[in-house]
């Protein structure tokens, strides 16, 4: 019977470990546990772009538009809402950076022909 005490010793320092992992306290420690993520705000969807302005002819006449007087209208002499200053490179049929009054009066004469106006 002296054989099976060996046996039996190792059973029993089986079950008293499997006893003492059992009866372990699994609470964490309330320092160590990591907070809940908080929710992300929800996002808003951005508003519309507006659109840009229509290009207004003003009607404004070639002399008032020729600000320097120097007989040609730059871009920088015109105002940015207007359709001269927004079609500028089209209206500039000669490429020299500036608007005769004939390019003028051509683009004006050109837009009021456009389907749509």
């Amino acid at each position: 019977m002296k054989r099976n005490n060996p046996l039996l010793l190792v059973f029993a320092m089986a079950t008293a470990l499997s006893l003492a992992a059992c009866a372990r306290d699994e609470t964490p420690d309330i320092d160590t546990v990591a907070a809940p993520a908080a929710e992300p705000a929800p996002v808003e969807p951005m508003p519309p772009a507006a659109p840009p302005a229509a290009p207004v002819d003003s009607g404004m006449a070639f002399a008032e538009m020729d600000k320097d007087g120097d007989g040609g209208v730059t871009q920088e002499e015109l105002a940015e809402s207007e359709m001269l200053y927004q079609h500028f490179s089209v209206a500039d049929t000669d490429g020299n950076g500036q608007l005769s009054e004939a390019e003028v009066e051509q683009h004006r004469a050109d837009m009021a022909a456009a389907p749509g106006n």
